[in-house]
């Protein structure tokens, strides 16, 4: 890293906590290392463990401990103590990362929670955030000029149901089961539809997504994408509308409030209207645990009463933001390397 990515880098951080402490977030310093961590089967985790000075290497071994792929799991205890809106930025780790272009196993991310708002309230909270820092930084010599003015100029936001539509000409609403996605892949010259006749809808659903949606949306604009299909599991709340299929019959759509925003092929943050459900969110412990105990490389411990804890917050919407993303687009780069401080794996 030369001088400018490290004032550049200094400068954002800054700027990230002026914003939120004016509107009088409260800024969180929680702890790395965790014996419990929420089940999320999309990611691995880093395991290491407490040796007490008293063992020595002939007794047993010491207390399992994870690093954290996100400091979720300490924040929302907390706001369901205080009630008050909250941000952090911290390093989260997560394992077997492919380490490329926009990946590191370990980054660091900007997460903040807004209480009594939902995920369209974090939307305008997250452009006034963007168009605050570019400002803030737009003095620094590796600022892009071009990507100011794109942060500056707020989202662009359509559904997922738009966007499948849109660029992969998939009517997701109305056609979501794994024999219609998988002829849909077909049609996009992702396989024969046959290949795909042990996948999960959820599993179609991503392999569309990653490879005809995300390729195709707009550069040099912040498009962000609302409204997920309800059964790709996550801790957002549910919605559910009525929608008319070509035959013109009425089908239910279930929607998650959730949206992802990109700039120029990235994804830069990841926000919910987060789940308070107790049920729920016990149900969703209950499956992602059994199929983290039974794939994951690394499995742990799932929290405990966490459906207890976050039924306990008040009405609240989170953002995660990967920061490091946020500083290569800012410096008009396509790769981490020259933003972060690479570590030697």
């Amino acid at each position: 890293m030369d001088i400018e990515a490290l004032e550049l880098r200094a400068l954002s951080i800054q700027a990230a906590r002026e914003f939120f402490i004016k509107k009088n977030y409260l800024e969180l310093d929680t702890p790395a290392l965790s014996g419990e961590l929420i089940p999320e089967t999309c990611l691995e985790v880093f395991k290491t463990e407490y040796i007490s000075p008293s063992l020595s290497k002939d007794t047993h071994r010491g207390r399992a401990l994870f690093l954290v792929p996100s400091p979720e799991v300490y924040i929302k205890p907390i706001i369901a103590q205080t009630s008050r809106s909250v941000f952090q930025i911290s390093k989260c780790y997560r394992n077997a990362e492919s380490i490329g272009n926009i990946h590191s196993s370990e980054f660091t991310m900007l997460e903040y929670y807004t209480v009594n708002a939902n995920y369209k309230d974090s939307v305008k909270i997250s452009e006034e955030f963007l168009s605050h820092v570019s400002d803030r930084v737009k003095e620094n010599p590796l600022v892009d000029g071009d990507v100011l003015k794109t942060l500056s100029k707020g989202f662009d936001c359509l559904t997922m149901d738009e966007a499948f539509r849109k660029y992969a000409g998939v009517p997701l609403s109305t056609e979501h089961s794994p024999e219609e996605l998988a002829y849909y892949a077909e049609k996009l010259g992702l396989g024969e539809a046959e290949n795909y006749s042990d996948w999960k809808e959820d599993d179609l659903y991503e392999l569309i997504l990653v490879h005809a949606v995300e390729p195709n949306l707009p550069k040099n604009r912040l498009i962000a994408i609302l409204d997920y299909p309800a059964f790709v599991p996550c801790l957002a709340a549910e919605n559910s509308k009525r929608v008319l299929n070509k035959k013109n019959e009425a089908l239910e759509w279930k929607t998650v409030e959730r949206w992802e925003v990109y700039l120029n092929g990235v994804e830069l943050a990841n926000c919910y209207t987060e789940e308070r459900n107790k049920s729920k969110i016990n149900s969703y412990f209950k499956n992602e645990n059994e199929l983290k105990q039974k794939n994951a490389l690394v499995p742990h411990p799932p929290v405990k009463n966490f459906g207890e804890t976050c039924s306990k917050m008040p009405p609240c919407s989170g953002v995660a933001m990967g920061f490091d993303r946020l500083i290569m687009l800012l410096a008009g780069k396509k790769t981490l390397s020259p933003i972060i401080y690479r570590n030697n794996f």
